[in-house]
């Protein structure tokens, strides 16, 4: 998931507004698995900014993720693991730079406090029902070069790069209700978020998603067409104990996507649709986020 976090200071002539290409969370529609799954799932984002103030001041943003994903349940609980591998590139009015390098290292431990199956009463309905509660941690693995001690540097770097350099914790809920053929799976989570080295913080994040889905089956193959919502919400982010002006904001995507299963390995997509959002006092603005993803279900 693309978070909202765009940053501007007025120290440097160039625009220090960007998207956030290192703070992607998204779960979505996990593969169906019995025991456990393993995967990876690429996904492509670009961000647009220019400062009211000034229009030759401004940035396109662009963020392609790879990264390697699975679980495995140990009876009622799960452990996901994330490991991602970023590619940016910023195109500005100070010029065109790039890194990339591995992202943040993420582990989610859930529980499942609730895993039922009941008759409707007209016992043509089959609902099922489960529900997990849990939380994780995010370290910082990933590639984080920002020098404030540069000339050159200016608050955008720190979005700018495939780690953000602190430690950062999760609290997760996710339900996943079934009734024959259809369903509706529904994620929220918490973002609490530290420091880094450069005494810089990401505000905390809170992100919801939400979709409907069906199943369609042709002999050995399952198609899973969905739609949905997802938003995210970023509280300010601050730098040495001050404010980032403006860095707080949210974003409300429509989604749709599409597994098709095939035994035991599933093929997935998903494209994000910006409907509304408001990031760095709207000077910002998300263009696009699309995810393709492979899995292997055991």
């Amino acid at each position: 998931m693309a978070i909202l976090c765009v940053i501007a200071t007025t120290t440097s002539k160039a625009c220090e507004i960007c998207g956030c290409g290192n703070n992607n969370f998204q779960i979505g529609i996990l593969p169906t698995f019995n025991k456990g799954f393993f995967g990876v799932r690429y996904s492509s984002s670009r961000f647009t900014s220019r400062l009211s103030t000034d229009a030759g001041q401004y940035s396109h943003d662009y963020y392609k993720v790879t990264e390697l994903w699975g679980g495995y349940n140990f009876k009622k609980f799960q452990v996901m693991a994330f490991l991602p591998y970023l590619f940016n590139r910023k195109e500005s009015d100070d010029g065109i730079t790039a890194s990339n390098g591995f992202g943040d290292m993420m582990v989610l431990v859930n529980y499942n406090i609730l895993s039922s199956s009941r008759l409707s009463k007209s016992e043509s309905i089959t609902v099922r029902n489960d529900l997990f509660v849990g939380g994780g941690i995010k370290l910082p693995t990933g590639v984080n070069q920002v020098n404030v001690a540069n000339q050159d540097f200016n608050m955008g770097d720190f979005n700018s790069q495939p780690g953000t350099g602190s430690v950062d914790y999760i609290i997760n809920l996710t339900h996943n209700v079934m009734w024959n053929k259809s369903g509706i799976v529904t994620n929220l989570a918490y973002r609490i978020n530290g420091a880094n080295q450069q005494d810089y913080k990401f505000g905390n994040r809170t992100y919801i998603n939400s979709a409907y889905y069906y199943t369609i089956t042709a002999k050995a193959l399952k198609i899973k067409p969905s739609a949905g919502v997802n938003y995210q919400h970023n509280v300010i982010n601050t730098y040495a104990g001050s404010e980032v002006e403006d860095s707080n904001g949210y974003n409300l995507n429509a989604t749709a996507g599409i597994n098709l299963l095939y035994g035991k390995f599933g093929v997935n997509a998903m494209a994000f649709i910006p409907v509304k959002q408001d990031m760095y006092a709207g000077q910002t603005n998300m263009s696009f986020r699309s995810t393709v993803g492979l899995t292997y279900s055991f």
